[in-house]
């Protein structure tokens, strides 16, 4: 896939500073709420995990990493880092759920 060469920092520092801010914001809303900031930490990691996957799947050929299986291309690379993706971010929606369906947060 062709991409500007700015996308890249762009895309993972956009990432890492939407998941800051939702870690500080989320953090004060649940200040005395040690159990539902818990969760909102795990979501925050599994996400931040997730958008790894991801990365890694998408920019594989610009960031210098290896694709090439033993079969000769990268499709069970990019196959592998998605299915890992899905479930980082699975993990990461069963997280809100949770924060949810708390009795108000507490």
């Amino acid at each position: 896939m062709a991409f500007e060469s700015e996308v890249i920092p762009l895309f993972i520092g956009g990432v890492i500073v939407v998941s800051i801010i939702e870690l500080l914001i989320g953090c004060l809303l649940l200040r005395g709420r040690k159990e539902t900031r818990a969760l909102l930490i795990g979501h925050v990691v599994s996400m931040l995990a997730a958008m790894f996957f991801l990365v890694r799947c998408i920019f594989a050929g610009r960031l210098g990493i290896d694709t090439i299986s033993a079969y000769g291309d990268s499709s069970p690379f990019n196959s592998v880092n998605i299915g890992l993706f899905g479930i980082c971010w699975a993990i990461s929606v069963c997280f809100i759920l949770v924060i949810i369906g708390s009795k108000n947060g507490k």
